[in-house]
């Protein structure tokens, strides 16, 4: 291993900066989002121009020592790293050229709080993801929902050109018109499969004249399974709903002090909902007051409401009450952090399951993008194709939270991603397979606090398994899955060739032979191979 650190610092750029196993800095670099894996790569390279990763590539193929590719280190099943692996890190890749007033390069490596906080000075914004610690790179290349999908589809619909170093060290520029192929493939095929791609050329969006944020929670379970059924149901015609609404759902187990509980349930279950709207408030308030009619409340008791005017493209007076407003960015992630919710709601400390015999129990994170965090993660899309198979979806949820004990030092819910409106634009041009789905379901599960130094085996082997078992049990209602929110355990062998297969295709669906065949003829060495890479055609 020394060997490889000195051949890789000593034959390295002098500008590419490089900490390995046993520099004062590693033990930090080497962490990623999700702290259940506590991997130890050989050297993580910070690579800040495309020079530096065609390094790290030819090096990495000259000594054939595996690498993976980490933009922000946010992939769910800590892919982006691994033991005895060079780390090709694109974090110091952040630097937005602005092409045109309606083009721009934005590198994978820049953070996307920054980027909304940027382009909104511009009156304009990119249709990524809600959690604003992401960066551009996972996102984009697994496809990408956030709250402005319905709007604008998901983040990979905007991107015009890519700019990527093959597996010979090459310089590509992918687009529509040149490397047709490829540049579908990486318009959700997901990340480290093709090359590594350094930047992509967005058509960014207008903001308009005004936006509206907004969040709401319902406390009582039967006010709770209501609006989640209105919810889903509203969703199931792609078109109806208006497209300037996208919104994210939340159910969540909860607090079961002073609550009256259904005969076995163990917990309360609470529901969230947040959402953009790209209009006024007026016209947000009577949109939801038409379509989930008495459970909207009085706009004193929303837990967030903000109507936001964007001055760069109007022309009237900013009133000081404007002026002093959160940016629209900042609002995203108070929406974000609500409805993939924290004990910072749930402040109480009872449970009706008794206490476990744990030495350690810290709180649950307060935020599940603020900081790394061990959790796991899993989706589906709804089979349902009825009002009532829909609300028969809502009630197995519903009665499966319930079921489970409320404990402060963990987060568990399902939340429920909107799709239709623009999704439903062109999917042939995209490699998502579920343009046709009313929504997405994602099953999350978030514990200790990012001050905790220690955690728990047997509390990390209980709260995956209670993500893995969450999901056999609603396989009656749910099908396939979304590479953003990548589970390896949905097939009870991925490390075979054959398990891989089908666990990839529950990913891509109908596309996947295509993308084998692409991975193929661009990367026939299998240069770039992980534990869910694409694999070649044999």
């Amino acid at each position: 291993m020394k060997k490889h650190i000195d051949n890789l610092v000593n034959s390295a750029p002098d500008d590419l900066k490089i900490i390995s196993i046993g520099d004062p800095l590693y033990q930090y670099a080497r962490v990623i989002s999700n702290t259940r894996f506590g991997h130890m790569p050989i050297s993580i390279a910070y690579c800040s121009k495309a020079s530096h990763v065609q390094f790290c590539i030819q090096f990495c193929r000259d000594f054939k020592l595996p690498f993976r590719v980490r933009s922000g280190g946010h992939q769910h099943e800590g892919m982006s790293s691994g033991d005895g692996v060079i780390i090709i890190d694109l974090s110091e890749m952040d630097t937005i050229e602005y092409i045109d007033h309606d083009h721009a390069w934005i590198p994978v490596g820049k953070q996307l709080g920054k980027v909304y906080e940027e382009l909104e000075k511009r009156g304009q914004i990119i249709p990524g993801g809600g959690c604003q610690s992401v960066n551009v790179g996972g996102l984009t290349q697994g496809g990408g929902w956030g709250l402005s999908i319905r709007k604008y589809g998901m983040t990979c619909d905007s991107v015009v050109e890519c700019e990527l170093i093959l597996p010979d060290g090459t310089i590509a520029y992918p687009s529509p018109d040149t490397m047709p192929d490829l540049f579908w493939a990486l318009k959700g095929g997901g990340g480290g499969n093709f090359g590594v791609v350094t930047r992509f050329r967005f058509k960014l969006s207008s903001l308009g004249n005004v936006t509206t944020s907004f969040s709401l929670l319902w406390k009582n379970g039967v006010a709770a399974v209501k609006a989640m059924k209105i919810w889903t149901v509203l969703h199931a015609d792609l078109t109806t709903l208006d497209a300037n609404l996208s919104t994210a759902c939340g159910m969540m187990v909860a607090d079961p002090k002073d609550v009256h509980l259904p005969e076995g349930h163990v917990s309360a279950v609470h529901a969230r909902m947040g959402g953009l709207f790209y209009g006024s408030k007026k016209a947000l308030l009577a949109l939801l007051h038409t379509h989930f009619g008495d459970l909207i409340p009085k706009e004193d008791d929303f837990v967030s409401l903000q109507e936001k005017h964007h001055t760069q493209l109007t022309k009237r007076a900013v009133t000081t009450q404007e002026k002093n407003q959160v940016s629209l960015s900042r609002h995203q992630s108070v929406i974000s952090e609500f409805v993939n919710p924290t004990v910072a709601v749930n402040t109480v400390t009872h449970t009706t399951c008794g206490d476990r015999d744990y030495r350690v129990l810290p709180d649950a994170p307060s935020s599940t993008c603020d900081k790394p965090h061990p959790h796991k993660v899993t989706s589906g899309f709804p089979k349902a194709t009825t009002a009532t198979e829909h609300h028969q979806l809502v009630d197995a949820i519903y009665n499966y939270l319930g079921h489970t004990c409320f404990y402060v030092d963990v987060n568990r819910y399902m939340s429920f991603h909107c799709l239709g409106g623009a999704v439903t634009n062109h999917p042939e041009q995209r490699v998502f397979a579920f343009s046709n789905k009313p929504y997405l379901l994602q099953i999350q599960c978030w514990w200790d606090d990012a001050g905790n130094a220690f955690t728990n085996v047997a509390r990390n082997e209980a709260y995956v398994q209670w993500v893995i078992d969450f999901r056999k049990s609603l396989l009656p209602h749910i099908a396939h899955a979304f590479i953003n929110f990548i589970d390896k355990t949905l097939v009870p062998d991925p490390s075979t060739t054959e398990g891989r297969k089908k666990l990839l295709a529950m990913y891509y669906g109908d596309n996947f032979q295509r993308l084998c065949e692409i991975k193929t003829a661009y990367d026939p060495t299998n240069l770039f191979d992980f534990e869910m890479s694409i694999p070649l055609v044999k």
